[in-house]
């Protein structure tokens, strides 16, 4: 239900002239501990990019192939509003993206020497926060497939830009799409 409601309805573009978008992507895996149990047959990478005008941070997030800039790029460009300011990590696919129509300003923090850049004060702090919460929610479930992953991702979106009464919003949702229940839709 919430995939279709962010298909109907999406969530992005957002960003612009005020607040800063971050991008960062994250390996969501399965990890093996002690070195025993399965191994994933593949990395699963997902990309996020975080508005973080919200606290906390709300975001789009999306599974992707591959963490190169023909793969990233084209998302970032969908996400974003023109005039938008960007702060990223030191990831090479991010190189370019000062010349993105979108992109305002591009910052950078590079890791290997600190956390928050001490000159600049760019940091991706609210990224990680948000994959936090990722994955905390999918330990909590015990894991997800692969195939599920995409689903369970739009359902955060879903919760984090539509919040609130959970039991109210469900009651929206039949009335707006009843096409996919099989109820008459009450009269508002």
């Amino acid at each position: 239900m919430c995939s279709v409601d962010l298909q109907q309805r999406p969530i992005i573009p957002f960003g612009g002239a005020a607040p800063v978008v971050k991008c960062i992507e994250s390996k969501f895996n399965h990890k093996a501990k002690y070195n025993r149990g399965r191994r994933p047959q593949r990395d699963v990478w997902v990309f996020g990019v975080i508005m973080t005008e919200y606290s906390p941070a709300r975001g789009y997030f999306t599974i992707v192939d591959r963490r190169d800039a023909a793969s990233l790029c084209p998302i970032i460009e969908q996400c974003l509003l023109p005039g938008s300011e960007v702060h990223t990590d030191d990831w090479g696919a991010y190189r370019n993206l000062a010349h993105l129509p979108n992109v305002r300003r591009h910052k950078v923090v590079v890791h290997a020497c600190h956390f928050v850049d001490p000159r600049t004060g760019v940091h991706t702090q609210e990224v990680e926060s948000c994959w936090s919460r990722l994955k905390f929610g999918l330990k909590r479930k015990k894991g997800i497939r692969r195939e599920d992953l995409q689903a369970y991702l739009d359902e955060v979106m879903w919760r984090q830009w539509r919040g609130g009464d959970h039991t109210q919003i469900m009651i929206n949702f039949i009335c707006v799409f009843p096409q996919h229940f099989n109820v008459n839709t009450p009269a508002l």
